[in-house]
């Protein structure tokens, strides 16, 4: 299967919904829902509580998705990187319909540590990586930086949505920090950047799902 830049793959996703007319809230849904469909494969029947880190832009739709999905399945916890009202679009959505479900979610705001809310030894199932996309270009500031660092200290496996968020999706390199999968669910298709550079080192296990993108646009 060939591998895609990060440009090549945004141009398919705007392909996707400018020619085909797939609404980016479509594609959002197929890729929580192929998210959860994973957890529930890998996870379903274990004990404990899958822990979701979201960031405010799609990655953190995706995120959102997921867990509303595993929220029927599994109990699960949500971070969310910012303020409720920092979301927009699709992601906002997806982000009420979430909260009007009852998901526990706790907002970490700039002024906020994570060490606030995640005890040293969160007795987590799974961490679920929904920060930062493959859009990401500058290096990780705060407060994403020290929410990757904590989750790279749990003890639990940990799954990144599409990307490893830290990681350039282009070349490889890490973008001054980075969640260290133990899995990528990816979509469409795999990105460079995971067999180039430090791409290999934190990307684990690489999973790709179409979630709808027309065979030719692939």
């Amino acid at each position: 299967m060939k591998s895609v830049d990060a440009e090549t793959m945004r141009q398919i996703d705007l392909k996707a919904q400018e020619m085909f007319g797939f609404p980016e809230l479509l594609l959002m849904e197929s890729a929580g829902r192929e998210t959860a469909q994973l957890i529930l494969e890998e996870f379903h029947g274990k004990r404990g509580t899958v822990a979701f880190f979201c960031g405010k832009g799609n990655n953190g739709g995706d995120g959102f998705v997921a867990a509303r999905h595993l929220l029927q399945e599994m109990p699960v916890v949500l971070f969310l990187i910012g303020e409720e009202n920092d979301l927009k679009g699709s992601a906002k959505i997806n982000f009420e319909i979430l909260r009007r479900l009852h998901c526990p979610i706790h907002a970490i705001p700039q002024s906020k540590s994570l060490d606030d809310l995640l005890p040293q030894t969160a007795p987590f199932l799974l961490g679920v990586d929904a920060l930062l996309g493959i859009g990401l270009k500058g290096e990780v500031r705060e407060p994403y930086r020290g929410v990757m660092e904590r989750m790279n200290a749990l003890s639990c496996p940990l799954l990144a949505i599409d990307i490893p968020s830290g990681l350039c999706a282009t070349t490889g390199r890490i973008l001054g920090c980075c969640v260290k999968a133990t899995q990528t669910i990816t979509f469409g298709l795999p990105k460079k950047g995971f067999t180039l550079g430090e791409g290999p080192q934190v990307t684990g296990k690489v999973i790709v799902r179409n979630i709808g993108y027309p065979k030719e646009l692939l």
